[in-house]
Formats: structure tokens, C-alpha cells, sequence
């Protein structure tokens, strides 16, 4: 009680108050300080606490949203990420909106079973165009079989020529070995396009699988994490809760403490506000009070002025956007050279739109001039220009018409040169001269490869070549092999149509669409066999042979 008494002994004693030379008036001065300086004391110390009570305020909101986030770091490595799978199936609208919601196992398993069932679609849809594929097989082979049955009704296999007959079997073995390379080629093809749609299923249902298992790893050790830090959380939160609790009892009795001398100074205060008539000293006016002397009317002028000035340069402040008074005459000075610039820019304007006006008039002025004076130019122009028109377009079909005739006849070119290679491929078994001849049945006998003819590309030159092999052979139809030989030598030429096609389906395989169809192909044979017939007189007789068919 005695240390908040201004007036007790002691601070009285502590002050000097009770000397002789003090006067009244500097004992009140020198309470009002007193009072002054434990005014500002309580306020320091009531400043202080408040900083310290926001601080930690902020620490336990802080705390509050850490535990929040933990909490839902939690909740998503125990049920999944959401969000996180979400993203995953962004690219998949279909299956987005299917499993978005879903735990990630069930995903996995939707997705492995979607993949399961489209794996099985896709092997029916293959096991059908297998079948499919064999029956077109069996459909074009019975096809040709009957339209050579259609086409030769009225041959018989007995009148003709031994040459003929091995023409039509070499032919039928050629056609027969090509339908099967198109028909290899064509499930080639496929196997191929589906190998590769199926690389790039695995490719990304594998990057879906693995990324959803990444995922699941780092959920579980976002878990692990999440329970570390849960637990950290939990410690910390009750030392502070035990520290805010220790706090706030210190605070309230702190406060209570200060309430009681508050109070008490509050009674002092009013004790001496009651008394301060008889303490006071009569003096004059200039020692207790300020003398405040009224403004003249040429400062109430220079004031109100001030303040004019002031809401003016306000108005122009908010006017132009400016941040400070300063800036205010700048954007001025800016606004003047803008307007003339604009001035100028205006009356170039004008001055362009006023030579359009008086060009446009000019050219209606020429219109009608030309309207009026030139009918019948006029005219016989639109005569001439339907002419020319009419001729041009004559013009344009007759070009269309030779630029198709030019296409057929590059087509025809195409196939005659792709028969002609062919047939040389074909007459490769005949040898013209007898030193190729027994070097080629030594090589047969040795079991050697045949040397490689040179290849040649110009058809005029194979033509030559062809008539002479053909010549031969159908010269040479009665030297013919004997039975078992003729055998041998049809087996060895279907050992070669299939390493040929076997070859060409390892190589790269380039189809032509401008390949000689089968009866193009018979036609040929027929027209070379009848440009090379022997007459009956120039052929000896000889024996009937058997019949090989």
C-alpha cells in the first residue's frame, strides 16, 4: 500500500517533500510527474503483455493448421490420394469419371480386368480374321480353278501340245505361289499392326501399374511420416498447453495485482482532484493559463484560401491517378503534348478523307463517263470473252483427256515391263548356250548355287533374250525328260517357288498395284507358245507318251 501512496512518508521522505524550500505549486509539479511516470510504466507493461499474448496466439494458430495438414496427410495415405489419382486418370475421361472416388487397389484391379477383357476380344477378333483369311483363300483358289474350267470348256487336256501343257502347269504353279505370297503378306501385315498395337497397350497400361504403385509406396511413407510428426505434434502441443496454462495464471493474478493499484490510485487521484482548491496558489493569468488571442481576418483569408488550394489539388490528384501532389504537373505537361500530337494526327485526317472524297467522286465520274460512251465495245468485249472462254475450256478437257491417256499408257508400260520380269524370271531354267547348260547341271549335281545372272532393265533388250529361251524350249518339246526325271524337275522348280517366296517374305515385302493379273498372264503365255509353234510337217514321229495330268 505504502509503495503506490504518493503521499505516504516514505515518498515523501524519498523525494525531498518535506523541505522548506519547496513551494506548493512544485510539489503538485513534482506529483504529476510522479503520476505521469507510473502512468507510462503500466502502459509499457500492458504493451508488452499484449505483444507476448498475439505472439502466442499466432504459435497456436500456426500449431492448429500444421495439425490440420497433418491430419489430412493422414487421411490420404490411409484412403488414397485423391487428387493425386484424379490426375493420373485426367488423360482417361471414361475411366475418370468411373473410379475417381475409388480406393487405388480397386483401380488396379478395374484396370488389369478391363485389359483382360479387351485382351480376350481382341484374340476372337484375331481367331475370326484367321478364318476368314483361309476361307478368302480356299474362295480364290476354287474361283480360278472354275474360271479356267469356264475358260478352256472346249479343250482337252489330250490335244494339246507338251508344251502347252507344261506352259499351263508353270503358269498354274506361278499363279498359285503368288496368291500365296499376297495371302503371306497380307497376314503379315497384320500380325505386324497388331504387334504393334499391342507393344504400345503394354507400354502404357505398364506406366499406369507402375506409377500406381510409386504412388502407393510414397502414400505409405507419407503414413509413416504423418504418425512421426502426429505424435511430435502431440507432445509439443501439451508442453504448450502446459506453458499457456502457467501463463495465464501468472497473467490473471498479474492483472488482478494491477486492477487493486489501479483502483487505488484512482481513489488518490479523486482525494486529490477534491482537495487541489486549497493547494492552489492565486496567481496571475500569464503564470496559471494561455492566453489565445483571436486570428485576423487577413489570416481566416490566407487560411481559407490554403484550404481551397488543397481540395483542388486533391480533385486533380484523384483526376489524373497520381500518387503524390508532385506528379501533378508532370501528367499536366504530358496531357498538353498529347493533345497536340492528337491535333496534328486530326487534321491529317481530315485532309486524307477530303482527297478519298474527291477521288472517289473522280471514279463515279468515270464510271458513267464509261457506262455512256462505250456500249457497244462494251458488248462485243463480253462476245469476245465467252469466246475465249468457251475455247479454253475445250482446251482444259482436251489436256485432262491426254493427261489420262499418258497415265494409262505409263500403266501399260508398268505392267508390260513387270510381265517381261516375269518371264525372264521364269527363263531362267532355259540356257541358250551349252556351256551355261553343263555348268548348271554340274551345279545341280554338286549341290552349288547357280552363279547370279546380271540384271537387266531395259525391256528392249530382254525382249530379244525371251524370244530366243522361249524359241528354244518349244524347238526342244520333243527331247522332253523321261517320267521320274519330269518329276524330279517339277520338284525342283516348286523347291525354288518356295525359297523365292520364302525370300521375299524375310525381305522387305513392297506391294505394286500395277501386278499382272492371272489371265494377263495366260494371254501372254498363249500369244508367245502361238508366235513359236512348229508346224506338224517339220515335227518326226514319234511315240504316244503317257499323259502326265
Amino acid at each position: 500500500m505504502n509503495k503506490t501512496n504518493m503521499l505516504s512518508a516514505n515518498k515523501i521522505k524519498l523525494y525531498e517533500m518535506t523541505s522548506n524550500r519547496w513551494t506548493t505549486k512544485d510539489k503538485i509539479t513534482q506529483y504529476k510527474g510522479l503520476i505521469k511516470l507510473y502512468t507510462r510504466d503500466r502502459k509499457i507493461m500492458e504493451i508488452d503483455s499484449a505483444v507476448a499474448e498475439k505472439k502466442q496466439s499466432r504459435e497456436l494458430k500456426k500449431m492448429q493448421k500444421d495439425i490440420d495438414q497433418n491430419r489430412k496427410d493422414l487421411d490420404n495415405a490411409i484412403r488414397g490420394d485423391k487428387q493425386k489419382l484424379r490426375n493420373t486418370l485426367a488423360d482417361h475421361r471414361e475411366m475418370q469419371l468411373a473410379y475417381q472416388n475409388s480406393q487405388p487397389q480397386k483401380v488396379i484391379e478395374m484396370v488389369e480386368q478391363v485389359n483382360f477383357n479387351k485382351r480376350k476380344s481382341r484374340d476372337l477378333l484375331q481367331y475370326k480374321k484367321k478364318l476368314k483369311t483361309e476361307k478368302l483363300i480356299a474362295l480364290k483358289l476354287k474361283y480360278a480353278q472354275l474360271e479356267d474350267i469356264l475358260k478352256f470348256e472346249g479343250l482337252s487336256w489330250a490335244s494339246m501340245l507338251p508344251c502347252e501343257r507344261q506352259a499351263h502347269i508353270i503358269t498354274g504353279k506361278v499363279q498359285e505361289a503368288i496368291i500365296k505370297k499376297e495371302a503371306a503378306t497380307v497376314i503379315r501385315q497384320s500380325y505386324k499392326e497388331m504387334i504393334g498395337i499391342m507393344k504400345k497397350d503394354a507400354l502404357y497400361f505398364d506406366a499406369i501399374l507402375t506409377v500406381i504403385r510409386n504412388d502407393g509406396v510414397a502414400q505409405g511413407k507419407c503414413m509413416i511420416n504423418a504418425t512421426k510428426l502426429g505424435q511430435l505434434a502431440t507432445e509439443y502441443l501439451d508442453d504448450r498447453k502446459q506453458d499457456f496454462e502457467f501463463l495465464e495464471k501468472m497473467i490473471k493474478k498479474d492483472l488482478i495485482t494491477r486492477r487493486h493499484d489501479l483502483n487505488n490510485v484512482h481513489n488518490y487521484l479523486y482525494g486529490f482532484t477534491s482537495n487541489i482548491k486549497n493547494l492552489l496558489r492565486r496567481d496571475s493569468d500569464i503564470n496559471l493559463g494561455k492566453v489565445q488571442l483571436k486570428p485576423s481576418e487577413s489570416f481566416i483569408e490566407l487560411k481559407n484560401g490554403l484550404c481551397d488550394v488543397e481540395a483542388t489539388l486533391g480533385y486533380l490528384k484523384h483526376a489524373i491517378f497520381v500518387p503524390n501532389l508532385e506528379a501533378i504537373y508532370p501528367c499536366l505537361q504530358e496531357q498538353l503534348t498529347q493533345k497536340e500530337r492528337l491535333t496534328e494526327m486530326v487534321q491529317k485526317c481530315e485532309e486524307s478523307r477530303d482527297q478519298l472524297l474527291k477521288k472517289s467522286q473522280h471514279v463515279a465520274l468515270k464510271k458513267s463517263e464509261q457506262a455512256n460512251t462505250m456500249v457497244e465495245t462494251t458488248t462485243q468485249y463480253k462476245e469476245s470473252k465467252k469466246d475465249l472462254k468457251h475455247e479454253l475450256n475445250i482446251l482444259n478437257e482436251k489436256h485432262r483427256q491426254l493427261k489420262k491417256k499418258m497415265e494409262n499408257r505409263h500403266k501399260l508400260m508398268a505392267k508390260i515391263r513387270t510381265s517381261l520380269k516375269h518371264l525372264q524370271l521364269l527363263s531362267t531354267l532355259v540356257s541358250t548356250s551349252d556351256k551355261n547348260l553343263l555348268k548348271n547341271l554340274h551345279n545341280l549335281e554338286t549341290g552349288q548355287p547357280n552363279a547370279p545372272e546380271p540384271e537387266e532393265n531395259d525391256c528392249v533388250k530382254i525382249i530379244p533374250e525371251l524370244v530366243k529361251k522361249f524359241t528354244k524350249l518349244a524347238q526342244n518339246y520333243k527331247d522332253l525328260l523321261k517320267g521320274n526325271d519330269r518329276d524330279e524337275g517339277y520338284k525342283r522348280f516348286e523347291y525354288l517357288m518356295h525359297e523365292a517366296t520364302k525370300n521375299s517374305l524375310i525381305e522387305s515385302v513392297f506391294v505394286d498395284t500395277h501386278l499382272l493379273t492371272r489371265d494377263d498372264i495366260k494371254k501372254q503365255s498363249d500369244e508367245i507358245v502361238q508366235a513359236n509353234q512348229v508346224s506338224e510337217d517339220m515335227v518326226p514321229h514319234q511315240k504316244k507318251k503317257r499323259n502326265w495330268s
